[in-house]
């Protein structure tokens, strides 16, 4: 039996990575706001079918 995919953690953990990588990029250069403004709604649906896809029972 194959152990279950912590689907939460997972989700959670992308989003930090997101955040992270968000504040390394204000620390070490210029934010480019315009482009956050369209990343930022992208990144959250990928995650989201990340998540949907992931919690997914087997057929």
């Amino acid at each position: 039996m194959r152990p279950r995919t912590d689907v939460v953690a997972l989700v959670v953990g992308l989003i930090a990575v997101a955040v992270a990588a968000l504040g390394l990029w204000a620390a070490f250069g210029a934010v480019s706001w315009p482009a956050v403004a369209i990343a930022a709604p992208l990144a959250l649906v990928v995650v989201g079918l990340v998540g949907l896809v992931a919690s997914r029972g087997n057929p």
